[in-house]
């Protein structure tokens, strides 16, 4: 295991939250990344807030595009 970051996309009806440089565990195996329980908690604790418009994106100051396309046949 090392130490490293990850992202976690979040979803919930039709937002779809994605929280980046979250610190983690990372497989040096096989990549997979795992969160501390604290961590855990604090990106779950951020995610809520953000889903009941506690806090805004609108209000970060560091800012990403991201493009996000609707796979439909």
């Amino acid at each position: 295991m090392e130490q490293g970051t990850t992202i976690l996309p979040i979803e919930r009806e039709d937002e779809i939250l994605l929280i980046t440089d979250i610190p983690a565990r990372i497989c040096a195996n096989c990549g997979e990344a795992y969160l501390e329980e604290d961590t855990s908690i604090n990106v779950q604790t951020l995610a809520n807030k953000q889903f009941s418009g506690e806090i805004s994106y609108a209000d970060s100051t560091d800012k990403r595009k991201i493009s996000v396309l609707l796979y439909a046949a």
